[in-house]
């Protein structure tokens, strides 16, 4: 055996060793007790798993509800409130190249084969944007919000 191999199972190194698994052991226990005396806590159901797992946000939630469906709280609501939950998103910032609401000289560019033009790319989706802004709106809806926007860009 080498001086180096004597060192390292000195007394000290095994002493100090041995205090930290102890330390280990003892933290272990504290933390993680094997056993528990609250058998409810551990026993779950299926439902209450189920309701831990569910995420606390979706995309409906934030969307305030709008592509849920065509009809229902969907087909009460006002141009602007369908703007604000499908549209917004994009047409407030100019997401990936979407003509801003108020813009007038973006709108001006997409208004080439009218109204009808303008309306059947919204319903069927352009570039980036999906059919019907990935709505559940109906094309009436469709049509409300696009004069919508185009009246709040002064077209």
């Amino acid at each position: 055996m080498s001086s180096e191999q004597d060192d390292a199972f000195s007394p000290r190194n095994l002493a100090v060793l041995g205090g930290l698994l102890f330390t280990a052991l003892i933290l272990g226990e504290a933390v993680f007790p094997r056993h528990s005396g609250d058998t409810a806590s551990v026993s779950m159901t299926v439902d209450d798993i189920a309701m831990r797992l569910e995420p606390v946000v979706t995309l409906a939630s934030i969307q305030g509800n709008a592509t849920a469906s065509a009809g229902g709280e969907v087909a009460d609501m006002s141009p602007q409130q369908l703007y604000q939950g499908a549209c917004m998103a994009c047409h407030a910032a100019g997401v990936a190249g979407a003509p801003k609401t108020g813009d007038n000289a973006a709108w001006g560019d997409r208004m080439g084969n009218g109204i009808d033009g303008l309306l059947s790319s919204a319903i069927a989706g352009k570039g980036a944007m999906p059919p019907k802004g990935g709505s559940a709106y109906s094309d009436e809806q469709i049509r409300s919000v696009v004069e919508y926007m185009l009246s709040e860009s002064g077209m």
